[in-house]
Parts: C-alpha cells; sequence; structure tokens
C-alpha cells in the first residue's frame, strides 16, 4: 500500500476514526485501534508529523493493551497506509552490545513513525528518503532499510487478528472528537475539540471549528476543558444559572437555539467573559474542585497526624510508672463496680 504524508494531525485523525468506523471487527479491537491510533496522532510533531517518542512499552502503559496487542493494531495501521516507519527502535541493550557509551546507551530508542494517508496511485520507490519539514512528498508506508540495524526491534509477524472478526455496528456509533476531559494544546488539538464541543452542544454548530477553537483559545490556554466550557455556558461563576433579570427576579436561560449564526460568536463570548477577572481567565470548575479537594485531602491528612501524635503521647504516658499505676487504679476499681453490680443482682433474685 503506498501513501502520502498527511496534511495535519486534525485531517489524519479524522480520516483515521472513519476508516475504523468501517472496519468488520469486535467493537473492543475497533477501540484499542483507535486508542492506539490517537495516541499516536497527538504524540506527533505538528509540523513533521512524525513520532520519536513512543516506544511499545509506552503505547503499551498509556492503552493498558500487552505489546503483542499493541504490535498487532500497529502492524494493522501500517499495512492499511495510515503509518509509516521512518526508523525502527534499538533497546539500550542491543545500544550497548553494538559498542555504545554515555548515557545515550542506557536509554532504549523509540521507532519513529510518520502519519501517512493511502493512495492507489503514483507507485513510489520503496528506497525514496523520508520527506521533509516542508513540502508534500509521497513516500511508502513501508519506509524502511532492506536490512534492520542490529538490535532494532524486528517487525511484528501478521496475524488473522489483525484482519478482525465480523461484528455488526450500529450506524449511529460515533465516538468524540476529543476528550471532554482533556485540555488541548496544540492549535490541531483545539480544532478537534472545537468540533467536539459543537456536537456536544448543537446550538453551536452554525459556528465552524476554527471559530469555536478562537473563542476558547484563552481558556485553554488556562487549563480548561469542553466539560469547563459547557458549565461556564449554563453557570455563572457565583454558581447561579445563567440567565437575566427580569421584573427584579433572576429567570434562568441556557439555551442559544434563537441566537442568529451573525451573533453567536459574540453570545458565546458574553458568556465565557464572565469568568474572566481584569481580562484574566479565573480558574475552571474542574480546577476549583480539584483545588478544593486538595485542600480537603490537606485538612484530613493534618487532622491524621494530629491524632496520631496525640496517641503517641497517651500511649507514652501510659508507660511511665506513674501511668501504669493509674491504669491499675482504674482497672481495680472497674473491678469493684463488677462485683457490686453481680452481688446486687443476687440480692435482686
Amino acid at each position: 500500500m503506498q501513501a502520502t504524508l498527511a496534511t495535519s494531525q486534525a485531517t489524519w485523525l479524522r480520516a483515521v476514526d472513519e476508516w475504523i468506523n468501517d472496519l468488520d471487527m469486535r467493537s473492543d479491537g475497533r477501540e484499542n485501534r483507535r486508542r492506539l491510533a490517537r495516541i499516536l496522532g497527538f504524540n506527533a510533531d505538528w509540523k513533521t508529523l512524525t513520532t520519536n517518542t513512543l516506544t511499545w512499552s509506552t503505547i503499551s502503559e498509556r492503552t493498558g493493551m500487552s505489546r503483542a496487542t499493541v504490535a498487532r493494531h500497529l502492524l494493522a495501521l501500517h499495512e492499511a497506509g495510515w503509518i509509516g516507519r521512518v526508523a525502527a527502535g534499538r533497546s539500550a541493550a542491543a545500544k550497548q552490545a553494538a559498542g555504545w557509551t554515555g548515557d545515550d546507551a542506557f536509554i532504549n530508542d523509540a521507532p519513529v513513525y510518520a502519519l501517512t494517508q493511502p493512495v492507489d496511485e503514483n507507485v513510489v520507490d520503496i528506497n525514496e528518503t523520508p520527506p521533509t519539514v516542508s513540502g508534500y512528498k509521497e513516500f511508502p508506508a513501508r519506509a524502511r532499510a532492506e536490512e534492520a540495524p542490529t538490535g532494532a526491534a524486528s517487525r511484528p509477524s501478521p496475524t488473522k487478528a489483525a484482519d478482525g472478526r465480523l461484528y455488526a455496528v450500529p450506524e449511529d456509533r460515533t465516538l468524540p472528537a476529543w476528550p471532554g476531559h482533556v485540555t488541548p494544546s496544540s492549535k490541531d488539538e483545539r480544532t478537534l475539540a472545537g468540533r467536539e464541543w459543537a456536537r456536544l452542544v448543537p446550538a453551536l454548530n452554525k459556528l465552524s471549528d476554527r471559530h469555536l477553537a478562537f473563542l476558547a483559545k484563552d481558556f485553554f490556554a488556562a487549563g480548561w476543558t469542553l466539560r469547563d466550557l459547557m458549565t461556564a455556558l449554563d453557570t455563572r461563576p457565583n454558581g447561579w444559572k445563567q440567565g437575566q433579570f427580569v421584573a427584579g427576579q433572576w429567570v434562568p436561560f441556557s439555551g442559544a437555539d434563537g441566537i442568529p449564526a451573525a451573533r453567536l460568536g459574540h453570545w458565546v463570548s458574553w458568556r465565557l467573559n464572565q469568568w474572566r477577572d481584569n481580562g484574566v481567565v479565573v480558574e475552571s470548575p474542574t480546577q476549583t474542585r480539584i483545588r478544593r479537594a486538595a485542600a480537603a485531602e490537606i485538612q484530613r491528612q493534618a487532622e491524621q497526624r494530629a491524632r496520631d501524635e496525640e496517641r503517641q503521647r497517651n500511649q507514652a504516658e501510659m508507660a511511665t510508672p506513674e501511668g501504669q499505676s493509674a491504669k491499675q487504679a482504674c482497672l481495680a476499681q472497674f473491678r469493684a463496680n463488677c462485683e457490686r453490680n453481680r452481688q446486687r443482682r443476687r440480692r435482686l433474685k
């Protein structure tokens, strides 16, 4: 399968999502493949569209999948033309065996993957040099040398599981373009977040993904998430529902359905600006909850330390001769009271 370098992370992620949606395989396998693809996409350099920090162990840790499963899904993406292996990985042990010295000899080299899109025409020489930062070169998805370097990670062998199994998938099955609890950092990630924001709030479909990303740019820079933005559209910082005063009473009004597209951006900015203090974005609802939870945990730990210290002081006092004498006196009084109670019960019988 021949492939070309993708034009952007957002385009690649959208195309891979559509490809995965059309696969005939079990739903859990489809979800694993989508999760792995998103990790590749979100960790790719936005200029070169290549990854050089993701080892199989790193991917396995982030996805919760075994190395064999990671290898199987990487192979499927590789065979379909969605990633190209520019350079193979190399373990620290292999580097040391090859004579490497210094600090780099104890670090595993991650394989370098390029985000590509499959094409069906223009056969390309398999020995062509990978693309540069600028320009739009075509290069094969299987871009690798004829002989792998000493100690390089071997290519996973194909398995039947990579082809998937037949599985009926609902037609309306969709996944979020961007997780609602994650703060986007790059321009492409903000665009994906804008698309998901419009999906979660249908009234915002009148605005483009880039327009929504622009409106939320300052808030994303302050650590906000999509869930925070949705809360800000419906709630004021004091906890009141968004609305307006009517005849001296506060009337909640959260919808934007009746606002024309030409004014919708101003409406979104007006509501979000209520979460600014002198032009500076205040902490998000999520950040407030995290801060309060952290303060509550610190208070709980302080109270627990105080109880532990008091218990240790009591134990130290009881270990002294005076403490032992007081303990024996209390035990004697307790036994005397028990004896009086038994004698009283006998007389009542």
